[in-house]
């Protein structure tokens, strides 16, 4: 790990380094300014060059008068976004009975399962909020982006607030901040999901699968392949999964989302969504799979985010436009899967 001064203020800040690293820069009275500063001038040459030139920033600081302050801001967001998501990814994958935050003395009590997941319930949900003893706490994002997770979890606020259904959720093991400083950034873009055609799926008697490949450059997506696969217990699972480019594997994280549909009720019984880690060489191993395979579903360490069990809700099935909204939301950025369903 890169030896940031201002990296513990950021991975316990509300906002994602690409805003307040410029914030800070023009504010040389704020708490991190100097760790800021310093980490600015650290940065060697060399290396600042080959980022400007692999990103085209010079592009995006045409308007700045110091290129030269705006380009190594720049590439300590980049160093940032990085130390932070490699931090979150090694809590995520202790070996422990409570990982982080679970394991603090506002959560030590809390009931966990196995998976890492606690009831929403368990929480102050006013104002969209996951608050317990004047902490609050946020659903861990699902790629490096660190605002990735905050439409899944308006989907799934509105689902728990509005129709009383609970969902177990996977906490972000970086954030535990007091309500007094807890101000968050809000976003207006709405993702939204369309009904299926569900008869069509539910006379399914083999799977219907399909993948879409991602060919722009700077996207750190490879593919996105799904299946739809009728079972003998009459419901029909539906499985997605957003895979990483190999040389962004480490940094982006795979997606994966899992439904399973009662075909009686038209309405699903579970759904879950998860994040995968791979090595280099698992992911080198799931590329030549499809998502349907059962090749692909054992490699990688699956961390599941979010799950849904109408076990768990008096039998209480969301239906497809629930469905569509947690798949679309999930999957926010990629543009194949919203218009899948759309």
């Amino acid at each position: 790990m890169r030896d940031l001064k201002s990296l513990k203020f950021f991975c316990g800040a509300l906002i994602d380094p690409f805003y307040e690293v410029f914030e800070i820069l023009d504010n040389n009275a704020h708490q991190e300014y100097q760790n800021v500063l310093s980490d600015i001038k650290s940065i060697e040459p060399d290396a600042l060059e080959e980022f400007v030139d692999k990103y085209l920033i010079n592009e995006m600081i045409n308007s700045q008068e110091d290129k030269e302050i705006a380009e190594r801001a720049h590439f300590l967001v980049h160093l940032l976004k990085n130390e932070i998501n490699k931090l979150r990814r090694s809590k995520l994958t202790e070996i422990t009975k409570r990982q982080a935050p679970y394991d603090s003395s506002n959560l030590i009590e809390v009931e966990i399962n196995d998976n890492q997941l606690v009831k929403m319930d368990m929480f102050n949900l006013s104002h969209h909020n996951l608050m317990l003893n004047e902490m609050v706490y946020m659903i861990c994002p699902v790629t490096e982006g660190s605002n990735s997770s905050y439409w899944l979890s308006q989907a799934i606020f509105k689902q728990q607030i509005e129709k009383n259904i609970n969902f177990k959720i996977r906490l972000d093991p970086l954030k535990e901040i007091h309500k007094d400083q807890y101000n968050p950034m809000m976003y207006k873009m709405h993702v939204l999901g369309k009904p299926l055609n569900w008869e069509k799926l539910k006379n399914l008697r083999f799977d219907d699968f399909g993948q879409w490949f991602n060919e722009k450059d700077y996207e750190k997506a490879g593919f996105t392949d799904y299946v739809w696969s009728p079972k003998k217990d009459n419901t029909i699972h539906f499985t997605c999964e957003e895979v990483p480019k190999l040389e962004y594997n480490g940094i982006q994280s795979s997606r994966y989302f899992h439904a399973i549909f009662n075909k009686n009720s038209g309405k699903i019984n579970h759904c879950d969504g998860a994040i995968r880690f791979y090595t280099d060489d698992e992911l080198a191993n799931r590329v030549q799979f499809q998502v349907k395979d059962p090749e692909a579903r054992k490699v990688g360490k699956r961390v599941k985010i979010f799950q849904f069990d109408s076990k768990d809700n008096n039998d209480i099935e969301p239906g497809q436009s629930e469905f569509c909204d947690l798949a679309v939301n999930f999957f926010v950025w990629n543009n194949d899967v919203i218009k899948y369903f759309n």
